[in-house]
């Protein structure tokens, strides 16, 4: 990698503001540059992911060589056609539960991501910025890319709410849910400013799913709610149906 040192550098925040707009710009501008960024981010989560990756390697090897269990042999049904209406039966059950059942908490949970985290928008001052960059590339699908430009302004200005936010939400997309709630507490712990760090706590909690989550999510909601924050409406529509 011809740029290792310069790429380095621009994320461990030791460059000046004028550089770092140049590093920036070229981001947009020359495609091998920004490949080569590519590959260094993507690289640093590989030595990230290594000691997770041998784990599920050894579960993936106990699990081939796990005892084998015997099948039981199912003797042919004399009449079919009372298996095939009782599966239709059972299909039409199915069916009925399903349009009449609320949507579960992860599947209000995904209709939000969908919604609302699938685009950031654009800026309409023409200006070419770090979080602008960060914009473009989670709006094009290249979360990790945003993820690192969002951290490197983390590094140079920690109390950037924006990049906060990004930072997070990156990582939520990348289902990196411990690291999206590091970044979303810290946000919400910027008091006075209006954010959402307390209600993507919550969203990322539910999607998580870990033993406790969802009742620390409910809470959290409850507090979006009772204290007014950003994303009130959401977390009392979901409340009414948790």
């Amino acid at each position: 990698m011809k740029h290792l040192e310069y790429i380095d550098d621009y994320f461990k925040g030791a460059q000046t503001g004028t550089l770092n707009r140049q590093f920036e710009q070229r981001l947009l501008d020359d495609p091998a540059f920004a490949e080569e960024v590519a590959f260094y981010l993507t690289a640093q989560r590989v030595f990230q992911q290594q000691a997770r990756d041998e784990k599920v390697a050894r579960f993936r090897k106990l699990y081939v060589e796990r005892p084998a269990t015997p099948v039981v042999a199912m003797k042919q049904p004399r009449r079919a056609w009372y298996y095939v209406a009782a599966a239709a039966v059972v299909i039409g059950i199915i069916f009925t539960v399903t349009l009449l059942s609320p949507p579960s908490k992860q599947q209000l949970a995904d209709r939000y991501i969908r919604q609302e985290l699938s685009d950031l928008g654009i800026s309409m001052s023409g200006t070419v910025d770090s979080i602008e960059l960060v914009r473009t590339l989670y709006n094009k699908g290249k979360f990790s890319e945003a993820l690192g430009i969002s951290e490197a302004i983390i590094n140079r200005s920690p109390a950037n709410l924006k990049a906060l936010e990004y930072a997070g939400v990156s990582n939520l997309r990348l289902q990196q849910y411990d690291r999206a709630l590091a970044w979303f507490k810290q946000m919400a712990a910027h008091k006075g400013y209006s954010n959402k760090g307390t209600f993507y706590q919550a969203l990322t909690l539910i999607k998580r799913d870990k033993p406790g989550d969802l009742p620390q999510a409910k809470i959290l909601l409850e507090q979006v709610v009772h204290e007014d924050l950003e994303g009130r409406e959401i977390a009392r529509e979901w409340l009414a149906k948790w």
